[in-house]
């Protein structure tokens, strides 16, 4: 069966730090990070498009946005506590017991986006029923050449 795919693209400043990584990476750095998101189906709207992108972006935007002028790090980081003190809570992402890695990040996009997809989404005349469109990856690149991506 043939299929429909769109993407939409989100760009954010992220920072990150992983703790457990043997050289520079343990320490705080950013990247200028895109993230896809890929969404797939087999039959267009009344107005002929699988899903309209700015329904996409309105639904998607805050939560990704959240990684922009942040910093990633793991809940069991010793220098959590510090950061969280210097910096306003909204400054930080914790990732419970893992690594913020953007392997990491893919997937709690990717988590997100499908019960948001599942959930359906409307604000004004933008909408996003559920089930119209199904979750196929979203992909974060952390550097011009290096992504990683979670999908089904």
């Amino acid at each position: 069966m043939a299929t429909y795919r769109v993407c939409k693209t989100f760009t954010v400043e992220s920072g990150h730090m992983l703790s457990k990584h043997p050289e520079r990476c343990k320490y705080p750095h950013g990247h200028t990070r895109t993230v896809e998101v890929v969404v797939a189906g087999e039959s267009l709207d009344a107005n002929g498009m699988l899903v309209d992108f700015k329904a996409l972006k309105l639904a998607l935007q805050d939560h990704i946005e959240r990684y922009d002028h942040s910093m990633a790090v793991n809940s069991s980081d010793p220098l959590l506590p510090t950061l969280q003190k210097m910096y306003p809570a909204d400054a930080v992402v914790v990732f419970e017991d893992m690594e913020p890695t953007t392997e990491a990040i893919a997937r709690e996009i990717f988590d997100f986006v499908s019960q948001t997809l599942d959930q359906g989404f409307q604000e004004a005349h933008y909408q996003i029923h559920p089930g119209q469109v199904r979750l196929e990856r979203v992909r974060v690149w952390e550097t011009p050449s290096s992504w990683a991506e979670y999908g089904v």
